[in-house]
């Protein structure tokens, strides 16, 4: 895992002030560190988590393997999964090549914050990694707080496991019936040679749960 860089000279002041102010209100401390993470997040939403990942392993003493995550599909990654599956993060750790990890960063306005599913593709000798997205090919060189997780496990829509675990969550079968249209229009669009079987699954799919 990449280590914390030495602060700039001074910066160990100016934090110490930052964490001053937030202790004289004890009773806000969890509100006011959550406003500074959301504000932080707003342009470095990578950086945020994981740096909030190392506190867990290097504070807490937690091992790494027990914050990963679990979360509901919102869109199509070919060959991997559709909207309305479940899909299963470990966190990314000794990743290998040909391993699909999902990353966060921002545009180069840093307005619009993206969340996509890549393949790891190579490592460079300053420890940033190459990852190609499923979806479009592109590639990216992104560094270690890119990184949210890497992809372990996908349970297909309706299966049993899927069920147990639909049932015990607070997604709605309106939630996924919104993604399901959203991504049938977005493959219309797209003109994908696979469209046809696709498209067939999703409205399948769409016509169980509304």
């Amino acid at each position: 895992m990449q280590t914390a860089r030495t602060p700039p000279e001074g910066m160990v002041e100016e934090y110490e002030k930052i964490a001053k102010m937030i202790l004289e209100r004890p009773e806000n401390i969890p509100n006011s560190l959550h406003n500074v993470l959301l504000k932080l997040a707003e342009t470095h939403p990578g950086a945020v988590y994981w740096i909030v990942r190392k506190f867990y392993q290097e504070y807490l003493r937690l091992y790494v393997s027990d914050t990963g995550y679990i979360g509901f599909a919102d869109r199509y990654v070919p060959d991997i999964m559709y909207p309305g599956d479940i899909a299963l993060y470990m966190i990314a750790e000794h990743l290998n090549p040909g391993d699909v990890v999902q990353i966060t960063f921002t545009d180069r306005e840093e307005v619009s914050i993206f969340a996509i599913h890549g393949r790891v593709h190579s490592f460079n000798p300053d420890g940033s990694i190459e990852i190609k997205d499923i979806r479009t090919n592109e590639q990216y060189t992104v560094v270690t707080w890119n990184l949210l997780g890497k992809l372990v496990k996908v349970i297909p829509f309706g299966s049993a496991d899927w069920n147990e675990l639909f049932g015990a969550s607070v997604v709605s079968r309106d939630w996924i019936a919104t993604v399901v249209e959203e991504t049938i229009e977005s493959e219309k669009k797209a003109g994908r040679d696979d469209a046809d079987p696709v498209l067939q699954e999703l409205k399948s799919r769409l016509s169980q749960v509304v």
